[in-house]
């Protein structure tokens, strides 16, 4: 499910919470996004971030920071996992992680690869929120 940003009261009082805690504004955000995971279910390795040569400055540019929000506690799996940094969170209902892969240079952080292994029982829910560099809306 995805929202527009401000979409309604919860989303924009998420959002707004969300920007407080980062220091960007909630128009460098794209809108929240709430993911389910089912039995098996995971997500590859793979980076937030766009390839610099797929980056357009007019649509808020390159990806900065991803903020994740656990909405509910998986009994078994599901964990986000950051290999190259010997990382792994159990997702927890309430919990929350913030990660920034690229300084104000533009350089890009190749050890915020990530992953979701699959879910082993119960599911999983998460709210999701990429942070761009700039206003979304900046035209």
């Amino acid at each position: 499910m995805a929202f527009q940003i401000g979409e309604n009261e919860l989303v924009d009082r998420i959002e707004r919470r969300i920007a407080e805690l980062t220091s960007f504004p909630v128009e460098n955000g794209e809108g929240l996004q709430v993911l389910n995971y089912g039995i098996g279910e995971e997500y590859k390795p793979h980076f937030d971030f766009f390839p610099p040569n797929m980056v357009d400055a007019k649509k808020g540019g390159q990806r900065v920071g991803t903020f994740l929000i656990y909405l509910n506690d998986v009994p078994e799996g599901g964990e986000t996992v950051f290999p190259k940094v010997g990382l792994s969170i159990v997702p927890r209902k309430g919990a929350a992680i913030y990660f920034h892969y690229a300084n104000g240079n533009g350089q890009l952080d190749h050890l915020s690869v990530h992953s979701s292994v699959p879910v082993t029982a119960g599911d999983k829910w998460v709210a999701t929120k990429w942070i761009r560099e700039s206003n979304i809306y900046h035209q």
